[in-house]
């Protein structure tokens, strides 16, 4: 009885050792298909530069449970965000994804040191097995980042200044030169930006909302250089609701961008912060990994070849049996005359009383 007992609690002792193992390294110890968000086709232009636009409100988009990141610190206790609907849409060339959610403040300000903006993400897996933390070495991730003060910035550049209004105003490098290309009267050299000179994209003037960025495992995480800045985004607060729409061309030459094939599914998830509850870097709503996918396209009277071949040999092959039938009477049609060749006349009898 105590080896019979023992042996269970062996493989449950290297069970928990094994799923150990697997989770330092990344590795997730089971996979499951989880839920699908569909790419709807549409021959009108993406609104891409509309979160509100009538389209969307036509879908019916994808309900997404988020549940509170915990894996690393810092973490949270509870998802500040419990749900985030997501809607697709295509137009062969681009891509749009749109995400909305619940949030009843508006953050789109970094300007203090206790002022954290609202944001949103996508990440895209670019191998098998991948850890839904910022990736693996064997399984990379694409990451589609939106902020909401890159937003703000996009309409008017704001500094410390608008934060407050009433500090002492340092002589800014390098000031306008007025036409002089050699700055000649300036308090500094030209180029004194360093950010600006070393292509850091939060020194540089917004050309996009959304940051394009790879991962591949904790502390990892790197931002696409200027050039490969190719996610565009729009976004909205409206009663209490962010809606947010990244959009993308489909195919890219950037071996650092997804594949976002027709032909299969893309793994994906999502990610919400809530500035107004002091959340940045791990501090997050997260969802687990769920499928992008194309709608499959409606079948059209081509697409239904295979069913009108099997109609026609099915009527041919009736038509043949038929025939044959009818030059053979004895195949189940009974013999002329009710009788076979030959054979005598039946015996008649005369009815009894």
């Amino acid at each position: 009885m105590r080896t019979l007992l023992a042996r269970p609690r062996r493989l449950l002792l290297v069970t928990f050792a094994a799923a150990a193992v697997l989770t330092a390294l990344g590795i997730p110890a089971t996979s499951a298909q989880g839920p699908v968000l569909f790419v709807a086709d549409t021959t009108d232009p993406l609104p891409t530069d509309d979160p509100w636009a009538a389209v969307w409100d036509e879908m019916p988009g994808l309900e997404v449970p988020l549940s509170p990141q915990v894996g690393i610190p810092p973490a949270l206790t509870g998802p500040s965000v419990p749900t985030v609907r997501a809607r697709a849409l295509s137009d062969g060339e681009r891509i749009a994804v749109l995400l909305e959610w619940a949030d009843p403040t508006l953050d789109e300000s970094v300007l203090r040191v206790d002022a954290f903006a609202d944001a949103a993400a996508i990440q895209f897996a670019q191998g098998t097995g991948i850890s839904i933390c910022m990736g693996q070495q064997a399984g990379a991730l694409n990451i589609w980042h939106w902020k909401a003060d890159w937003a703000a910035d996009l309409s008017t550049w704001r500094d410390v200044w608008a934060a407050h209004p009433n500090m002492p105003q340092d002589t800014t490098l390098p000031p306008e030169t007025n036409g002089d290309e050699a700055g000649a009267g300036a308090d500094g050299p030209p180029g004194f930006l360093t950010g600006v000179e070393a292509g850091n994209l939060r020194s540089l003037s917004r050309r996009s909302s959304v940051e394009d960025l790879n991962a591949a495992g904790f502390g990892s995480l790197t931002a696409q250089p200027p050039e490969g800045q190719n996610v565009e985004g729009a976004s909205g607060w409206r009663d209490g609701r962010w809606r947010v729409v990244f959009s993308r061309p489909l195919a890219t030459d950037d071996p650092n961008d997804a594949r976002i094939r027709r032909d299969g599914n893309t793994v994906i998830a999502f990610a919400v912060w809530d500035g107004a509850r002091g959340e940045r870097d791990g501090l997050k709503s997260t969802s687990t990994w769920l499928s992008l996918a194309f709608m499959p396209r409606a079948p059209g009277l081509l697409d239904a070849w295979p069913f009108f071949v099997l109609m026609v040999m099915a009527i041919g092959t009736g038509a043949i049996l038929l025939i044959y039938a009818s030059r053979q009477p004895a195949v189940g049609r009974g013999w002329p005359g009710g009788r076979p060749p030959g054979a005598a006349e039946p015996e008649t009898r005369e009815p009894t009383a």
